[in-house]
């Protein structure tokens, strides 16, 4: 997968919503989502791994094909949702990341 910035983004304001209190697990379902960010389910499924991996989300993580378990977003990714809702700052993180990727594309 890309990692799409903007993907990225809009998953973690859909996974902002469906936080619980107490915290219990969610089940995300990537067609679902994929369906209502008019995108592919496996991109959508392989962006949630992603934001998984780079501790953006916390929870059991992974399940069957197609499915993904959410507890709660981390500090580092409601620090992530909160910047990007300022429009200058969000041009500034695509920006800042779309450099970063030049930067890590071999010569």
């Amino acid at each position: 997968m890309d990692n799409d910035v903007e993907l990225m983004r809009e998953l973690l304001l859909q996974l902002e919503d469906y936080q619980t209190s107490p915290r219990s697990v969610v089940v995300i379902s990537a067609e679902l989502e994929a369906e209502s960010l008019e995108r592919d389910s496996d991109e959508v499924e392989a962006c949630l791994a992603v934001l998984h991996d780079f501790a953006y989300i916390d929870g059991p993580g992974p399940d069957a094909p197609g499915f993904f378990l959410f507890r709660k977003l981390t500090q580092k990714g409601a620090r992530f949702v909160r910047e990007s809702r300022d429009p200058r700052a969000w041009e500034k993180m695509k920006r800042h990341y779309a450099q970063l990727r030049r930067e890590a594309e071999p010569d």
